[in-house]
């Protein structure tokens, strides 16, 4: 999987459990169930988080803890995901 092709994977997750703003995900939990999927054991999934925030499609709380969509970038989110998550 690409970075990109892990971002859209982060965002629909996060999306399909409604985890905007006030909703939050642990991000060390989503990190260990997603790198099943992921090679290299977490990283690329890490650098992927990093790269949400940068581009402040998500935040996070509880001193990097957890993580959530920001609800002023929606349109902006279903678009990334449109664009770049492959269909099982």
């Amino acid at each position: 999987m690409s970075t990109q092709e892990i971002m859209a994977d982060i965002l629909n997750r996060l999306v399909l459990s409604g985890y905007w703003g006030t909703g939050h995900q642990d991000a060390d939990q989503l990190v260990n169930w997603m790198k099943n999927y992921v090679k290299e054991n977490g990283r690329s999934i890490k650098k992927a988080l990093k790269q949400l925030s940068r581009e402040r499609l998500i935040g996070y709380k509880n001193n990097g803890r957890s993580i959530y969509l920001n609800p002023r970038y929606r349109l902006e989110i279903y678009d990334f995901i449109d664009n770049h998550l492959l269909e099982d």
